[in-house]
């Protein structure tokens, strides 16, 4: 429903307009002279104006002038009647947004309104894509001062920049790292660096789609590949069309799809599952993993011709524990992001604070040190985070050279198979930051399995979906 104002002084034509555009479902306000409409669109901005080019006191040329002037950005539609198209037209090139003949028709006032709100409904959401696109833009950018981190952006800036060769490809690129190092963070810092900055970046999980679904996810189908397919659905290399695909945990992507994944990359070329037509993408595929493909090779789990493919560039982004004082640039900006975020302004860390984040050995690597400022800036009831506050657990310690004690107590009755498996799935959980993908593949469970098992141990509540 919308608010429309009409500004037209046949008092007949008024009524009729009113009487339409209510059975239409939108309210509206009728005024005779121009001065009166231009007050009424003051008073309550209105979301479509109709203007007669004839008005007693002034002309519609003057009023869309004046209302452009006080800011009063409303579209326009323009009312005119025999030997006033010229006006019309010279209205259109100053900003109103369609125009009409009299004598009018109530169906096309209804249809040009209709019309008017759809436009404005799709600048809008281009507007807010725009808005959204600006300011992922804007945070696509990697924490980090430290040597290997200078030559990593460094690197990156390079691919960044590269332009689109003679067939509108960008460079495989394959990034390498701990889990919770920032790949995705560094994938997308050279996305917006490029060419494809302005085209979407689509981030696919493999560990979280089915092995069943992964060709469709992929390419897309036709109506009726399988027993489900209502209907034809794009594939993300066409989401991302020109723009970047971005493959996360590619290790654990199936076999057989790594094969047309493959196909897809060296030709440009793939087809929708059930389909016959060749479909060309120009979407740049950027790869990441913590796990050792090399290793998955000689096993038969990855291939190694995709392999050698994808990593046309391969970086390794390093884990914190390497990274120096690092670890107090990536603390004080999520800090910066939880204050505001919380209403927190005041919030700073205390010197054991930060000797603390400095001793700690951040297993987690980034993803953890953002989870832990996250944490703490929620429940921080002053103004200091003290090392207290952040509850670190103290860094693994280095085996020594007599051999580490028996980590089992079979006196206590602490050492059952029960037990042993629940303080297993809770290191892993924690070391995942509750992921159940994530805890799954390095505890070599399927999802089934490890969701069963926390039910069985009544563990759901630790585990994140």
């Amino acid at each position: 429903m919308a608010d429309i104002l009409v500004i037209d002084d046949e008092e007949n034509l008024g009524i009729s307009m009113q009487l339409a555009l209510k059975r239409a479902g939108h309210t509206c306000r009728v005024e005779n002279v121009g001065e009166r409409g231009l007050a009424s669109a003051r008073s309550k901005l209105p979301d479509l104006i109709f203007v007669d080019v004839n008005l007693p006191d002034t002309n519609g040329l003057e009023l869309l002038g004046k209302l452009r002037a006080e800011g009063i950005d409303t579209p326009v539609i323009v009312i005119t009647g025999f030997g006033t198209i010229a006006s019309a037209v010279a209205a259109m090139q100053q900003g109103a947004v369609d125009y009409i003949q009299k004598p009018l028709s109530m169906d096309e006032v209804v249809l040009s309104v209709e019309r008017c709100l759809e436009n404005r409904s799709i600048r809008n959401q281009l507007d807010a894509y725009r808005e959204a696109q600006q300011r992922e833009s804007q945070n696509a950018h990697v924490i980090g001062d430290c040597g290997a981190m200078r030559e990593l952006l460094a690197i990156a800036d390079k691919i960044g920049s590269l332009p689109l060769d003679q067939d509108g490809m960008l460079p495989t690129v394959l990034l390498l790292g701990d889990t919770g190092t920032g790949k995705e963070a560094l994938a997308r810092y050279i996305h917006h660096r490029g060419a494809s900055a302005n085209r979407p970046f689509v981030h696919v999980n493999c560990t979280a789609v089915p092995e069943s679904l992964f060709e469709s996810e992929l390419f897309g189908h036709e109506a009726g590949a399988f027993t489900h397919a209502k209907s034809a659905k794009k594939g993300l290399f066409e989401v991302a069309e020109e723009g970047t695909l971005f493959l996360d945990e590619i290790g654990d992507m199936p076999l057989a799809t790594q094969s047309k994944l493959l196909v897809a990359i060296e030709s440009g070329r793939f087809r929708r599952l059930g389909g016959t037509t060749e479909r060309v993408t120009r979407s740049r595929v950027m790869a990441a993993t913590n796990s050792d493909l090399e290793g998955k090779i000689e096993k038969g789990e990855f291939r190694a011709d995709l392999f050698y493919r994808l990593k046309v560039f391969c970086l390794h982004v390093p884990p914190l524990r390497d990274r120096g004082d690092d670890i107090i640039l990536l603390a004080d900006h999520f800090l910066d992001r939880f204050r505001l975020k919380f209403r927190k302004p005041h919030l700073v860390f205390s010197d054991d604070a930060v000797t603390a984040l400095r001793t700690y050995h951040w297993p987690g690597n980034v993803r953890e040190v953002s989870n832990v400022i996250q944490r703490t800036a929620l429940l921080a009831d002053g103004t200091t985070i003290t090392a207290e506050a952040l509850n670190l657990l103290a860094s693994p310690a280095t085996p020594t050279q007599c051999g580490p004690a028996s980590p089992f107590d079979f006196e206590s009755g602490d050492a059952t198979v029960e037990s042993v498996e629940r303080r297993l799935i809770q290191a892993a959980l924690a070391h995942t930051q509750g992921n159940i993908s994530e805890t799954a593949r390095v505890l070599g469970l399927s999802r089934g399995s490890l969701r069963h098992r926390l039910d069985k141990l009544g563990m759901q509540r630790d585990a994140n979906a």
